[in-house]
């Protein structure tokens, strides 16, 4: 038994965590910092908003079908990157866009209806925006940053 104990505990010393800590002498500051381009794009908007609507059935959280969008928007904010919720959402978008022939929507609202059993739901999104075309982009430079002095004494 005293043999097994201190094999245990000879394995429990070998296991442990080892943390580092490392300095880089205080030269973090001194880096300049990277300038690059900034793109400008130019979009128009209509004047009069578009509405679409799609819906999601899903099956345990996992299995879902049901969306009429033919391509995928992929233009959700939320932090969960798939769901019933996030395909509605992105069919509607898609839908929209098609409908409108236009790039993206300006101005978006979302209605969402959800219908949940547990193990089944029933997701339905309707959107309305302003439809948006891209007409160009603009380059705008990079300035380079001022240099500033360093007075070491």
């Amino acid at each position: 038994m005293k043999k097994v104990l201190s094999i245990l505990a000879l394995a429990a010393l070998a296991s442990g965590c080892i943390t580092v800590n490392k300095n880089d002498g205080g030269e973090s500051g001194m880096a300049m910092p990277i300038v690059k381009d900034t793109i400008h794009e130019k979009i128009t908007v209509a004047n009069t908003p578009v509405a679409a609507q799609d819906e999601v059935q899903c099956l345990f959280g996992l299995i879902c079908w049901g969306s009429s969008a033919t391509h995928v928007a992929d233009v959700t904010d939320e932090l969960v990157p798939f769901g019933a919720i996030v395909k509605a959402k992105n069919g509607a978008y898609a839908n929209a866009c098609e409908k409108a022939k236009c790039d993206r929507l300006v101005g978006t609202r979302y209605t969402i209806t959800t219908e949940d059993y547990i193990v089944y739901k029933k997701v339905k999104a309707e959107i309305s925006g302003y439809p948006a075309t891209l007409a160009g982009v603009e380059v705008i430079p990079a300035q380079a940053p001022a240099k500033t002095k360093v007075d070491v004494r």
